[in-house]
């Protein structure tokens, strides 16, 4: 679980400093995700994050920073354990060390940041932000729907974590065998069309049903995740989750 944010008074830009208690694993690394991408929505693109209380980092919280350094947020990560150093050496991912300072103090990590802030050449493309295209809300709802596997539609079973017009992030997914109602953690299902995924709002009675793909996966634990991308939701229910997402933000 991530500690509140600490902002330090920099001249220019304004850098903030995010505290990692535990580790960039599961659900703690997916916390960090939610707030780093408010960061990006609201365009606060300088962020230190501090590791000294974080002792773990594992494949998505590794997926997770490089998704934002590649979106254009600046990070730097500082008092990083040689622990999680040689994680990200074991992914080969080395091109994350040089987001790492070896410095521990947050004032002094601010003003290196500064300094490379104003040494870096300018480039075209500097400063663009590649913000969301629709904004999502954090849920916890269950889900149903089918994809294609061993010839065959199979259903699954899931809760969905975050929505927005996009798509949906799911988690705890499952799939129900036919003949016997039982509930099977599901192996994967990257890259799988997602037929008939039917959902209903919290408090509100109507059914949404849409077409979809699952961009990506990744296990919490011992639980299978999906980022599942909405194909071909009709105008009338994309209004629908865009005035839940606008009231529950």
């Amino acid at each position: 679980m991530p500690n509140n944010n600490q902002t330090f008074p920099a001249s220019n830009p304004k850098i903030e400093v995010i505290g990692v208690i535990g580790g960039l694993i599961g659900n703690g690394a997916l916390e960090i995700q939610t707030r780093l991408y408010r960061c990006l929505d609201e365009g606060r693109c300088y962020q230190i994050i501090d590791l000294e209380q974080a002792n773990k980092i594992d494949g998505l919280g590794i997926t997770i920073l490089e998704n934002f350094v590649s979106r254009g947020l600046q990070i730097r990560l500082i008092n990083v354990k040689p622990e999680i150093q040689g994680m990200i050496r074991m992914a080969k991912k080395e091109s994350l060390f040089q987001i790492i300072y070896n410095e521990k103090d947050w004032t002094k990590a601010a003003s290196l940041f500064e300094k490379d802030i104003s040494e870096r050449p300018v480039t075209s493309g500097d400063g663009v932000l590649k913000k969301r295209h629709h904004a999502r809300v954090n849920t916890f709802f269950p889900t149903e729907f089918k994809f294609q596997r061993n010839h065959g539609l199979t259903t699954g079973r899931a809760h969905i974590l975050n929505l927005g017009e996009g798509g949906v992030l799911v988690s705890q997914i499952v799939t129900i065998n036919k003949n016997t109602e039982e509930m099977i953690p599901c192996q994967g299902m990257i890259e799988r069309e997602i037929y008939d995924l039917k959902f209903k709002l919290n408090g509100d009675s109507t059914s949404i049903t849409t077409q979809g793909k699952c961009v990506r996966e990744f296990m919490i634990e011992e639980s299978l995740c999906a980022g599942i991308r909405f194909d071909d939701i009709s105008h009338h229910q994309k209004k629908i989750v865009r005035s839940f997402v606008d009231a529950h933000k």
